[in-house]
């Protein structure tokens, strides 16, 4: 499997997302061809779909006050926080810890970074649409079939730093069922799902990189994936907070504690 970088200018709301992508996969030296896979950063799509707010605009409401208080938030990005997430779980200085889109994330997708000063940047209003209008736009434009990520990062439970994740898929299925398989010594397989476009999304941030490298893009080519004409959205990457090992385990304890 190989995994191009794809340096481009700096993304504004009316660019043309594969117009600038395309420039700078040119510079690579590689064109798009039938089942490669395009990775995409969440902030630039967000940029070209006008998903840019300015803070001074943001009205800030006592529910964002008392957050931004209590987890030294700026207030303003506390009140986008409240507006985006479907749930805020709780917060350590700096961060809230929310669902959005059956997806635990931090600050419910609301980023600073890789924006002009004053302004925060939100998810895409729709991942899976914008994936798959991607994908029809090659197709209609190139002639060939590719499938994309929408990409954007977070962290693991206790361990340090970030990795890719996936919020909606285009053109391949996102995760691969194992259950009923065979491993080396004839055990079958009860629980094992290969998260497919996390791990795919994880490749394309570490070529990416989280700063000014300029890297929104990532071309993926010969990935073991099943290509499909279909797109999908967090529900089919989603498992419920009672079969989460991490959250029910969490909430057990909470509850142990508590008695």
């Amino acid at each position: 499997m190989l995994v191009v970088p794809i340096k481009t200018k700096l993304i504004t709301e009316s660019d043309n997302l594969l117009d600038v992508l395309i420039e700078g996969l040119e510079k690579t030296g590689f064109t798009l061809q039938d089942s490669d896979i395009l990775g995409i950063a969440e902030t630039p799509l967000g940029t070209t779909e006008g998903r840019v707010v300015r803070l001074a605009d943001v009205e800030v409401s006592s529910e964002a006050q008392e957050l931004a208080d209590k987890y030294g938030l700026i207030p303003e990005v506390a009140e986008l926080v409240v507006e985006e997430a479907d749930e805020i779980l709780g917060g350590i200085p700096h961060v809230l810890l929310t669902i959005k889109e059956n997806t635990l994330m931090a600050n419910a997708g609301v980023d600073k970074s890789n924006i002009p000063s004053g302004y925060a940047s939100l998810l895409p209003v729709n991942s899976q649409k914008s994936a798959e209008r991607l994908r029809c736009e090659v197709k209609e434009r190139f002639g060939i079939s590719i499938g994309v990520i929408v990409i954007d990062s977070r962290t693991q439970p206790l361990r340090l730093g970030n990795i890719g994740m996936a919020l909606a898929v285009a053109g391949f299925r996102p995760v691969a069922d194992d259950r009923g398989r065979k491993d080396l010594f004839g055990n079958e397989m009860r629980i094992t799902r290969r998260a497919i476009a996390d791990n795919l999304a994880s490749a394309c941030t570490a070529v990416m990189g989280e700063s000014d490298e300029s890297v929104p893009v990532a071309m993926i080519r010969d990935a073991p994936v099943e290509f499909v004409d279909e797109s999908f959205n967090s529900s089919e990457m989603w498992i419920s907070p009672t079969e989460c090992m991490y959250m029910a385990i969490f909430d057990q304890w909470r509850s142990d504690k508590n008695t």
